[in-house]
């Protein structure tokens, strides 16, 4: 009976053993989600940055937030109905079947 005994403490040793392994192991995973999160972040943060100091440049902002918006909006809607101008004039031809938007891309780089 005593070598049962032995067995089941040997088995229930080498089972706390592989708990305190697993423990060990979430620990491990644990920490590299975190670096892994943390990574990120700063990669994000780093972007925000360089997009931040780059509209900046662009708009000589000054840290108002309402007239960056303001002004980035202004910036889309000059985009837009550009393409809806360049979508028109493209489809406009003159006799010699070159479109109104052909022509005008000449004349601009002809200046």
């Amino acid at each position: 009976m005593s070598e049962s005994t032995e067995e089941i403490k040997k088995m229930e040793a080498r089972i706390a053993k592989l708990d305190e392994q697993q423990k060990q192991l979430k620990a491990k995973k644990r920490v590299l989600r975190n670096r892994l999160s943390q990574q990120a972040r700063k990669a994000r943060t780093k972007r925000l940055i360089e997009k931040g100091a780059l509209l900046e440049k662009l708009l000589d902002d000054h840290g108002d937030a309402a007239q960056t918006e303001k002004e980035l909006q202004q910036l889309l809607s000059a985009e837009n109905r550009y393409q809806e101008l360049k979508q028109f004039t493209s489809k406009i031809k003159y006799q010699d079947q070159s479109t109104v938007f052909q022509h005008f891309v000449q004349e601009i780089k002809s200046r």
